[in-house]
């Protein structure tokens, strides 16, 4: 069975796969930060004003939207918000353990913020608010999904004081677990919501969830193969099972993966800049 780690391990976890892995796939890169073309112009929501426009036309995705996050994250490097709009943006790339990063980032930066956790309580408030008022939009429900996640994992590791004990991280788990489920639902292809809410089942309750964690990852892979972090999550459940050997093939083939996906999208691997 899968054993419970804490997200900080998870992320050097993936980095110890992903590693193991270059010496398996010799002539492999590891693509970590994507540097978009001078032509490309939209932008990110503005870190610490609300969704502007329909957030359908946020749309979550490589190129402009990652850039652009990346140069918000440079400019204001302790800003919580500015990576947790950063790990949105990286998650639906090929890049996931890179937005499990900037959630960990913006998880500790929050902790040591003057606002602290009400940044994802406002969060929550500015996206049920445009949930109530319109359609269940996937991106609004990603949104949803990660905040609702980070502020479970605030009430669970016990970084807000709570003396009364009324609040418990699976009144936020809950919603989490609800929002990827309703992705899953409303698109049957959205191989990135399986990938999430297995993540979020394997994190909740490793016992108790790891079968239709991994029957998720593998579902994943069915609807499109161009899909590493599919492969990364089975890498990182072998490796915590103790199967090192499938865990370095899972990740061989998160690269090869990865690759595949750059290339169907016109991005040589090889331009993109690597960062371990």
């Amino acid at each position: 069975m899968i054993k419970p780690i804490n997200i900080e391990s998870k992320n050097q976890v993936l980095k110890t796969i992903f590693s193991w892995g270059l010496l398996f796939a010799i002539g492999m890169a590891i693509p970590h930060a994507v540097s978009a073309g001078p032509d490309n112009g939209a932008a990110i929501s503005k870190v610490g004003s609300p969704l502007s426009g329909g957030v359908s036309q946020e749309v979550l995705g490589m190129g402009e939207e990652v850039t652009e996050g990346e140069r918000k994250v440079k400019d204001s490097p302790n800003d919580a918000e500015a990576h947790f709009l950063l790990a949105l943006a990286y998650s639906r790339t090929p890049y996931l353990e890179r937005a499990l990063e900037e959630l960990d980032l913006s998880r500790r930066l929050a902790k040591k913020s003057p606002e602290g956790f009400a940044l994802f309580d406002r969060k929550i408030a500015e996206y049920e608010k445009l949930k109530a008022v319109g359609s269940l939009d996937p991106v609004l429900l990603y949104r949803l999904g990660f905040a609702y996640y980070v502020r479970g994992y605030a009430v669970e590791k016990g970084y807000i004081k709570d003396k009364t004990k009324a609040v418990v991280p699976n009144q936020f788990y809950d919603k989490a677990e609800l929002a990827f489920r309703q992705l899953v639902s409303l698109d049957a292809e959205d191989f990135w919501a399986r990938n999430y809410l297995g993540y979020l089942l394997a994190e909740r309750n490793p016992q108790a969830n790891y079968q239709e964690a991994v029957q998720l990852w593998r579902e994943s892979l069915v609807i499109s193969e161009e899909n590493p972090g599919a492969y990364m999550l089975l890498g990182q459940a072998a490796m915590q099972q103790g199967d090192l050997r499938q865990a370095v093939v899972y990740s061989a083939k998160a690269l090869k993966s990865r690759n595949q996906w750059l290339k169907t999208r016109g991005i040589n691997p090889d331009t993109v800049k690597i960062h371990l």
